[in-house]
């Protein structure tokens, strides 16, 4: 079974990831910067300074429109980002939210549903 299987045995990852580009910031042992690299209403991707341990349980905060995404997460896969720059590299990890605040699902997910029609609509050509 994977390490993201929910109930069942559903494979949490199969959730509606977007593509995003939003600041963030970690809390917990190690704290500091991040950007969520996408985002799904069970997890997300973070490029950061610091590459997190396997397991860790962090702090998430999510600079959303309208107001912070506070949620608990695990760190569930982890690497180096073949994206950075020579002498500045950073790391990615794959987030597992642990818990969603019920009063911010709503919120997350409408803001999925928008980014979702706003790249839909960025790759159609003009009528």
């Amino acid at each position: 079974m994977s390490r993201l299987a929910g109930p069942g045995g559903r494979d949490l990852r199969r959730k509606r990831r977007v593509a995003v580009d939003l600041p963030a910031s970690i809390g917990g042992r190690r704290s500091g910067e991040a950007r969520v690299v996408d985002l799904s209403l069970v997890g997300s991707l973070l490029r950061c300074e610091t590459a997190l341990d396997l397991g860790e349980v962090v702090d998430l905060t999510i600079e959303l429109p309208g107001g912070p995404l506070r949620v608990k997460a695990r760190v569930a896969e982890r690497s180096l980002d073949g994206a950075s720059l020579p002498g500045a590299a950073r790391a990615l990890a794959g987030l597992e939210f642990l818990g969603l605040p019920a009063a911010d699902e709503p919120r997350l997910r409408s803001f999925l549903d928008a980014e979702s029609r706003r790249s839909a609509g960025e790759g159609k050509a003009p009528s």
